[in-house]
């Protein structure tokens, strides 16, 4: 299986990238980052949306406030049309990214 790496950058969230989808067929989004808040006992998470699309999340469950947490990566099957696409991230709710969260997408095909 080959792969494509669509984000490699530190935050803040909201990050928007372009990548061209190299065939048509199913795909896996593999999506990682971290997040913080500043509540206790909250989920947090990434929210991923491809082409203007919610296709998921990836999360991660927070005891305590004000801690960066990496989110556990989530695996998010797609299927792609050969061609551009838009893939943007943004936080979930009670999630808030800085310049210290740092997020990775691959695109596994």
């Amino acid at each position: 299986m080959a792969i494509q790496i669509i984000i490699n950058q530190a935050g803040p969230l909201p990050i928007t990238a372009k990548f061209t989808a190299p065939s048509d067929g199913s795909t896996n989004l593999e999506v990682k980052g971290s997040v913080f808040t500043t509540k206790q006992n909250v989920m947090l998470g990434i929210h991923v949306e491809l082409d203007g699309h919610s296709k998921g999340k990836a999360r991660i469950f927070s005891n305590g406030a004000l801690t960066h947490r990496p989110v556990i990566p989530a695996y998010i099957p797609v299927q792609l049309k050969q061609g551009e696409h838009t893939l943007t991230l943004s936080a979930a709710p009670d999630s808030i990214t800085d310049h210290n969260d740092f997020f990775n997408v691959v695109l596994h095909y």
